[in-house]
């Protein structure tokens, strides 16, 4: 099994709204927005839904051999999608989890666990460190990183008992974002998606969420399901209190381009989010591809972001073109992209072996 696997999408439910510029990025005649606005497309996870735990989320592919989600042709073919080395230190699952998300409300401010915290709470070995990869904005759009003021664990359990919002909004860094902007969101750091964000985020492979805000949209969550059954006395060790201005937020979590190589065909560049994300995953970007060569001995999730072209193996050509994702197997090792028109391609890695 050596060849691209096209990954179909695989619209995930959640409690906000959103998914018009997502619909519109894979092609959809008529684009709106739904509850249905994240497409998992390189998951083995399973969602953590108000309705229980989902397989819906595990991402669905192009039929091959009759296998039609990423986990069963995992399971007839291991080696080849995801290395030996790779089996032998992390299993057959995905040890990352990349999705296309499109928020079309504010969401809650919110952290996630690390990894020491995962264990302990959650018998998980990840935490979920995230990178934004900004896509395409709709009016104002914005993120918020970080308490700009020194906020202690018991004011903010007394801003979550007074469903505080707007005290809560006030104490955060507001970023104003646009496309191609990058953030890494540590584990531990308050954020919140603002509305009219599409972004690709990378993340380790959890639905792990703490939520210091009861209503999302529509919908009031209980404590529990906000808490994640912790309670608020221990939930509220998950998240980092320093005190950040803006200038630090772009300082330590702005994500930066370093250049792999440059040529008239096309620039290759890693994101580099620091020596913590480099621990969770690799991030790579190319942009503006006429032709060039790419290797990698591990598997990488793959989002056409713009163009038309194809990936070119051993004389063989597989067409991708702008909203398309695929999986590309650790087995498929030395190929080309070759743009009929300028490709820009985002390629999600695991961290090395």
């Amino acid at each position: 099994m050596n060849v691209p696997i096209k990954v179909l999408p695989t619209r995930v439910y959640r409690v906000y709204k959103g998914g018009y510029l997502l619909d519109r990025f894979r092609g959809e005649k008529e684009p709106k927005d739904t509850n249905y606005p994240e497409d998992w497309i390189c998951s083995t996870v399973e969602a953590l839904q108000p309705y229980g735990i989902s397989r819906e989320s595990i991402s669905k592919i192009e039929p091959i051999d009759d296998r039609t989600d990423i986990e069963s042709l995992i399971s007839i073919y291991p080696k080849d999608i995801l290395g030996e080395g790779y089996i032998n230190s992390y299993g057959k699952k995905f040890n990352i989890l990349v999705k296309l998300l499109d928020s079309a409300i504010r969401l809650p401010i919110q952290c996630h666990p690390d990894r020491s915290f995962s264990r302990r709470y959650f018998s998980s070995n990840f935490g979920k460190a995230e990178a934004w990869f900004i896509l395409e904005t709709r009016e104002n759009p914005y993120i918020l990183l970080g308490f700009r003021e020194k906020v202690s664990k018991s004011r903010l359990r007394k801003i979550i008992d007074r469903d505080a919002s707007e005290e809560l909004v006030s104490l955060m860094n507001r970023i104003e974002v646009k496309p191609y902007d990058m953030y890494f969101i540590a584990p531990k750091l308050p954020h919140a998606i603002g509305e009219g964000v599409f972004m690709v985020e990378t993340q380790e492979p959890t639905d792990f969420t703490i939520s210091v805000e009861r209503r999302c949209g529509d919908v009031v969550s209980t404590d529990e399901k906000c808490n994640l059954n912790l309670g608020w006395d221990t939930a509220l060790d998950a998240f980092d209190y320093t005190q950040y201005s803006i200038d630090d937020i772009r300082r330590n979590f702005a994500m930066e381009r370093k250049l792999i190589s440059s040529s008239p065909t096309g620039n290759i560049y890693r994101i580099d989010g620091g020596t913590y994300m480099r621990s969770c995953f690799d991030i790579v970007f190319l942009e503006g591809i006429k032709e060039v060569s790419f290797s990698s001995k591990s598997f990488a999730s793959m989002v056409v972001i713009n163009g038309r072209g194809d990936i070119v193996k051993d004389g063989r050509e597989y067409h991708i073109k702008k909203g398309e994702t695929y999986i590309i197997p650790a087995s498929f090792g030395d190929y080309k992209f070759v743009g009929e028109e300028p490709l820009d391609i985002l390629l999600s890695l695991p961290p090395e072996v």
